[in-house]
């Protein structure tokens, strides 16, 4: 039995979604940096700048109670030491429509969403310079906020970091003749700072923060020992984030791992200080796929986008993603037999290409699967671990963190494709109904 006021909802990006690209003041982002030309761009998005409110009505109708959104970062700095007063006016209007409807704000405050000047001129949050410029922001948002939005997430994905690929997510890139694992950790270790200085600033206004990594359940590929090793130090990297939120130091193993590669970051007097700070109200994770490690071979790539290790005994998505509702039980288990603490999933989700066939979409492929991972939440609740709230990851479909409409998740169907943006009309997909149903039983109805 879930808890009465379980979170039931949806998570969206910013950039996915808004469009409005030279709107309000906006200037260029660093995911613009990531398009590759093979699908589309961000700056249409799904237009939700004019039309969340239509998006808003479909969710409440849904039953939603909490929704997940990110402030677009570069829509509320012009400049290193201007902010942009219409992107506030902008989120206002967002926040109280959400309200409005009975939906809780959960906001998160870095989504890959930095102005491509503060890249070009420091090297993103390589640069300490660009921590003091985040954590001034974030200030001013909750400041602004903090009476509206009660639950904070800092950093989405931040353990994207170190996983193997460009980092133009957060703005840097490796310097010529730097090891790039020792580039990595700084990036891990200045992000952590920022984490921690907001997170105190956060919890002096009244708020809880939701402290959050992406989670590829990784499985040895064998029961040889030196692969259950490697499945270790591929859990190391959301670990080593994790621990921060949940103890306010760096675990023994990574910090020693560091020392030991020679991939020390440079660390301030004081940081191991301001990292106990950011100790968080809870964890949060998003979950999609896992992977099989062997010794000496990579698990999981994000270059292009997430490539994975196959795994002979699950099928795969028609995007190469492992379908492993089991293995969400599996590190919900993980998670709270480590840290005790409350978990929120706050992005599951089956993207797929989805087709209007006779004006109607059936995905029932969605359907199955969410259910699948509900139903092993469900276990995991039973078996003791405190989860508190499931978000479908882009419940209206939006573009794909590649800039791919076709890679479609929502239970709405927005009428665009990756050239061609139609109309942009909103069709309720047959899964619609469904999470309504599932929603309006708090999770008993599947």
């Amino acid at each position: 039995m879930l808890k009465k006021d379980f979170l039931w909802g949806g998570a969206v990006t910013a950039h996915q979604s808004e469009g409005a690209y030279s709107e309000g003041g906006k200037v260029p982002a660093v995911c613009d940096l990531t398009v590759t030309g093979e699908f589309s761009d961000f700056k249409d998005g799904i237009d939700a700048y004019h039309r969340y409110e239509e998006d808003f009505n479909m969710f409440q109708e849904m039953g939603f109670n909490a929704y997940r959104f990110s402030f677009d970062w570069s829509r509320l700095m012009d400049s290193e030491t201007t902010y942009n007063e219409a992107g506030f006016v902008f989120y206002d209007h967002f926040i109280d429509a959400l309200i409005k409807r009975g939906i809780k704000p959960i906001a998160t405050l870095y989504h890959f969403e930095m102005p491509v000047f503060l890249h070009q001129k420091y090297n993103g949050f390589y640069s300490r310079k660009v921590v003091d410029i985040f954590v001034e922001l974030c200030k001013k948002i909750v400041d602004r906020y903090h009476e509206k939005v009660f639950q904070w997430i800092i950093f989405n994905e931040q353990n994207g970091i170190l996983q193997k690929g460009p980092k133009m997510f957060f703005g840097a890139v490796c310097p010529e003749n730097m090891n790039p694992q020792t580039f990595d950790n700084q990036l891990m270790h200045n992000t952590l700072i920022a984490h921690s200085l907001i997170n105190e600033y956060i919890h002096q206004k009244g708020g809880k923060v939701m402290g959050m990594a992406t989670v590829v359940q990784s499985y040895p590929e064998t029961c040889h020992p030196l692969d259950t090793l490697e499945s270790m130090k591929a859990q190391s990297e959301a670990y080593v984030f994790l621990d921060v939120f949940a103890r306010g130091h760096y675990n023994s193993y990574y910090y020693a791992n560091m020392q030991n590669e020679g991939t020390m970051p440079e660390i301030l007097d004081g940081d191991l200080e301001i990292l106990k700070k950011g100790i968080t109200d809870s964890l949060s994770i998003s979950y999609y796929m896992s992977t099989i490690s062997h010794y000496g071979e990579e698990s999981l790539t994000n270059i292009n986008d997430v490539v994975i290790k196959k795994n002979p005994y699950l099928e795969v998505s028609e995007f190469g993603w492992t379908i492993d509702p089991i293995g969400l039980r599996i590190t919900l288990r993980q998670l709270y037999d480590r840290y005790e603490m409350p978990i929120y999933i706050v992005e599951n989700g089956f993207g797929y290409d989805d087709q209007i066939v006779d004006g109607k979409i059936e995905d029932d492929y969605r359907i199955d699967y969410m259910k699948k991972h509900i139903e092993q939440m469900k276990l995991a609740v039973k078996e003791g671990v405190d989860c508190r709230g499931y978000l479908v990851w882009g419940p209206v479909d939006i573009l794909s963190s590649r800039a791919q409409m076709k890679k479609r998740y929502g239970m709405i169907y927005v009428n665009r494709d990756n050239h061609d943006l139609k109309d942009m009309k909103r069709i309720k997909k047959k899964s619609f109904d469904w999470f309504k149903q599932v929603i309006e039983s708090n999770g008993e109805i599947l």
